[in-house]
């Protein structure tokens, strides 16, 4: 059985983002425009291969290239009242490639700051597995993160959307009661070609965008 960890973003201002005026890069963005409540339902997002480009290890911030409009996107769903928990496959931590501490660091200090600068000042939270052993509860396409998501944040994917760009996410998204999204970034085009191409594919109630900005301006 895999460790599992889990990070929470800030509440409102992201961590490296000063109190009071902001500094150059984040002035177009009013921090105090941000909603508080988020009524629409719980939207889980998929992190590599969705919101950045994949990398088989990401360790250092050179590591990290964004998918074109995917901040954008978050900010959208952010704005049109969603809550969003991001998630993650790290099974490299179990390889002994990559520690947890270095997926922290990276969330809490990178990335949260970058969505400060373009205009996301909250989401819900990250969570993320440490292997991909099957027996793992917490592993895609089993349901663990979900559970942990219900128990930690009070929130559930149960009629809410999931976004991803594998199989697994699809089959994690159907197991724990959401409507799965599929976008062609990462290994989406691919993943669409061997699952969703003819009239015997099972996976008829997947919805397919080409990235997740299109899948954003679509609810």
């Amino acid at each position: 059985m895999g460790r599992f960890k889990s990070t929470k973003p800030p509440s409102q201002v992201p961590q490296g983002m000063p109190e009071g005026s902001p500094p150059p890069g984040y002035s177009q963005y009013d921090p105090n425009d941000w909603p508080t409540e988020f009524p629409n339902g719980m939207i889980g997002i998929d992190r590599d291969g969705v919101i950045n480009e994949w990398k088989n290890v990401i360790k250092r911030y050179e590591d990290v290239r964004w998918i074109p409009g995917s901040l954008e996107a978050i900010r959208t769903l952010r704005l049109k009242g969603y809550q969003i928990m991001m998630f993650s496959d790290q099974p490299n931590i179990m390889k002994g490639l990559l520690k947890a501490e270095e997926v922290d660091k990276i969330m809490n200090n990178f990335y949260m700051t970058e969505f400060g600068k373009n205009g996301i000042f909250s989401i819900d939270g990250f969570l993320y597995n440490t292997s991909s052993d099957p027996r793992d509860q917490f592993a895609k396409p089993n349901t663990g993160m979900f559970q942990r998501m219900e128990q930690m944040y009070k929130v559930s994917i149960k009629g809410g959307y999931y976004v991803g760009d594998t199989i697994e996410d699809v089959k994690m998204a159907q197991n724990g009661g959401a409507k799965p999204v599929l976008v062609r970034t990462g290994f989406g085009s691919k993943t669409e070609k061997e699952n969703f191409k003819g009239i015997n594919s099972k996976y008829k109630d997947v919805q397919i965008f080409d990235n997740l900005l299109d899948f954003a301006n679509s609810l």
